[in-house]
């Protein structure tokens, strides 16, 4: 199956009026449930400045209620808050002071990813993955319930489904950094700024 947006001319004009010519950066962070992806987004922001968007708040409406704790969000869901999150790319990049913008989602699925790369492309944003990686075990005593969760999507019901997800999650196979959670990830956040020249 095949996402596309019929609208991307559109946003690349919105684009363009925050600024022509500037080289912009996506951060798009990877994972599974419970291994720290808001935590990386939160440091990225920290170090750099950057503008982050918490996508869960576009799921929030989109996606009904019992359906984001029960099952993985069919694809014509997905297809449904990613496009509204890239159609807010224009007015995201227009806040960030250094042309940087970071979102935080499982991203499991192949073709999606391939969704974001192709808009990406389109728009003339310099595309950069992160994949965030964590012992299953530390996610599993994360996601308890009362540990800081009880504001999360997913509720009392994020180990069931990190499980649901470890089972669809494609492979990435996109040139991508990886952060390891169970490790300190103020240096590993360091490091690939530093790598990837985002100062």
């Amino acid at each position: 199956m095949v996402f596309r947006l019929n609208d991307i001319a559109e946003i690349g004009e919105k684009l363009a009026a925050c600024g022509k010519g500037l080289q912009r950066n996506l951060i798009l962070i990877a994972g599974l449930p419970g291994t720290g992806k808001t935590t990386i987004a939160k440091e990225f922001v920290r170090q750099m400045k950057a503008v982050s968007f918490d996508i869960d708040d576009v799921k929030r409406r989109v996606v009904p209620k019992d359906a984001v704790t029960e099952e993985i969000d069919p694809p014509e869901y997905r297809y449904k808050y990613y496009a509204e999150t890239i159609r807010k790319l224009p007015e995201l990049f227009a806040e960030s002071q250094n042309n940087t913008v970071i979102i935080d989602e499982t991203f499991h699925l192949k073709d999606f990813r391939e969704m974001w790369e192709e808009a990406a492309r389109d728009l003339n944003i310099r595309v950069l993955w992160i994949e965030v990686v964590c012992e299953e075990e530390a996610v599993k005593e994360r996601l308890c319930v009362g540990k800081d969760r009880e504001c999360h999507i997913l509720g009392d019901k994020a180990y069931p489904m990190y499980c649901l997800f470890k089972d669809a999650f494609d492979p990435m196979n996109e040139p991508r950094e990886v952060v390891d959670t169970c490790k300190d990830i103020v240096p590993q956040i360091q490091r690939i700024i530093e790598k990837l020249s985002l100062r």
